[in-house]
This record gives structure tokens, C-alpha cells and sequence, in this order.
């Protein structure tokens, strides 16, 4: 598992969790939210806010961790979820990745190794990383692609999420051109003070980002003021956890709640199926030419 999601240290404020990767300038009018760059590739963060869907989302570095309790609360309910898995894990767990395929859930791209790709982690910019070009990135999303077809028997869904969250225009473009869309996790439209990212991640106790399992449901389920406001929302959560209190604990009674109020849980395929924005939204990334 790795713990400084976003890259970013884990003792960072919330607000800096889910304000680095965009600037957002938006304009809604019941319609998906996407990060869209100069060149016009966007990554994907929001369904439509006039439908009560959520997606569920989990990405795996290497680990198993808690898996198995995830797929079986996932299983019990009948919800099923998009994972974002990376050739690491697909080869450490090759059991888990055909169970995974097996219960109908959506299968995305998360790099190879999870290597970090922007200098965000030194220098607080989203610059692409020096000596990181096309060829590397689409090598790490092909021989994962590879991979996970040989385990599973079935293609990967065409679908990505940049480790830690670090994504850039060239990133976009290059991973676009080879047929890769990205789906980052739903944000607030305050800048992204507020995310469904839900700090499953922060295992330190000392942390002030650190919340328990009971902690991290209040904070999803309260995302926007609550109610619909969580309507195409995108809910970021892991597979393996260094925490003595993971966010599965209480999977079960999240499903649960979404249910009671109305939510569908759909896939990230479902969610964009019928996202077709009703207002223009633009955003600017980090770059060194700003």
C-alpha cells in the first residue's frame, strides 16, 4: 500500500490532499465534471449531479491487504465496483484478480510499478518528472494491460488513474493517444477543499488527516451538505491499508446508507455512459509555463 497518496505527506491539511491536482473554473447545470486541458483531454471526476449514482472505486498498488473482505462485502450487497490495479498487484495476486473479474466488477489501469510521475512530491508542481516521457508511461499501462488480460482472460476496460493522483496535460495526451481515459475521484467546486477521497490511506493516528473507519463514512456520506449533493460523486478507496482500522470495516454499513438515500451504485463505465456535460468546464493544470 502506499500511504502518501497524491504524493503528498500524510500530515498534510485535507485542502492540500484534493487542491493540487486542478484549478477548477466550473460552470454546472446538472451535468459531469471533468478536468479538461489545454489540449482537450480531461479526466473524468464527477458523474451527472441530476442522478442519484455513486461509483466505487478502489485502487490496488501490491498488496492484498483487505481485499477478500472488500470483494465479500461487495458480493453480499451485490454492488458492483471499478478497481484501479497495477501489474504488481495483478502478479502478487493473481486469485483475487480472477475473483475480481469473476463477480462482473470493472477492471482499470494503474500503472505497473506506481511510480511516481510529476515532480509534485519536490517542488509542488505537477511538471512532468525529468526523463519520463510517452514511452514510459504507455510501456507501465501496456505491460499491466498484458498482464491483467493473461490472468483474467479478458481485456482491461480502457480506463486509468495516475498514482498519488499526479496527472499533467502531456500525461493526459499520452495516455488519451494510446486509448487510455482518466478518471480522477469527485472534488468539491470550492477549489476541491472537500473530496470523495476517503484518507484511507493515512495510517498514522498523529496525523490530522487521519480519520477512524466510523469517521471516514461520515465524511463521505456529508460530502456537499449530504442528500443529492453526492450525485455523481466518484469515492476514491484502497485495497490494502497499513491501518489497524481500515476503511472496510465499515464498507457494509456505507452501502447501506447510500442505499437508504436513494443512491445507485453504478460502475465509472455506468456513470460516464451518461455524462455528457450540460454547461462547459474547463480547468488549468499545474505547469512550468504558467
Amino acid at each position: 500500500m502506499q500511504n502518501r497518496k497524491r504524493g503528498i505527506r500524510s500530515d498534510h491539511s485535507a485542502a492540500s490532499v484534493a487542491a493540487y491536482l486542478v484549478a477548477f473554473t466550473l460552470l454546472f447545470s446538472g451535468g459531469s465534471a471533468v478536468a479538461q486541458t489545454r489540449s482537450h483531454k480531461v479526466s473524468f471526476e464527477r458523474g451527472r449531479r441530476d442522478v442519484p449514482n455513486v461509483a466505487l472505486t478502489f485502487d490496488g498498488g501490491s498488496d492484498a491487504g483487505q481485499s477478500e473482505r472488500i470483494l465479500d462485502v461487495l458480493e453480499e450487497r451485490g454492488v458492483t465496483a471499478t478497481f484501479f490495479l497495477t501489474g504488481r498487484y495483478i502478479a502478487s495476486n493473481p486469485d483475487l484478480v480472477r475473483r475480481i473479474a469473476a463477480a462482473g466488477h470493472e477492471v482499470g489501469n494503474h500503472t505497473w510499478s506506481h511510480p511516481h510521475l510529476t515532480s509534485w512530491n519536490t517542488s509542488n508542481r505537477h511538471d512532468t518528472l525529468a526523463g519520463l516521457d510517452r514511452a514510459f508511461l504507455l510501456g507501465e499501462l501496456g505491460r499491466t494491460a498484458t498482464a491483467y488480460e493473461a490472468v483474467a482472460g479478458r481485456r482491461m476496460t480502457p480506463l486509468w488513474r495516475a498514482p498519488f493522483g499526479e496527472i499533467n496535460d502531456d500525461l493526459l495526451r499520452w495516455a488519451d493517444g494510446a486509448g487510455w481515459s482518466h478518471v480522477g475521484w469527485t472534488r468539491d467546486d470550492a477549489g476541491g477543499r472537500h473530496t470523495l477521497d476517503s484518507l484511507d490511506w493515512v495510517a498514522e493516528r498523529s496525523s490530522r488527516n487521519y480519520l477512524s473507519s466510523s469517521e471516514i463514512t461520515e465524511r463521505l456520506l456529508a460530502f456537499g451538505g449530504g442528500g443529492d449533493r453526492l450525485n455523481g460523486g466518484i469515492v476514491l478507496m484502497h485495497l490494502s491499508t497499513r491501518r489497524e482500522d481500515p476503511g472496510v470495516t465499515r464498507l457494509g454499513e456505507f452501502i447501506d446508507a447510500l442505499r437508504r438515500d436513494g443512491f445507485r451504485l453504478v460502475t465509472i463505465s455506468e456513470l460516464r455512459r451518461d455524462a455528457v456535460p450540460a454547461a462547459s468546464v474547463t480547468a488549468a493544470l499545474s505547469r512550468a509555463d504558467d
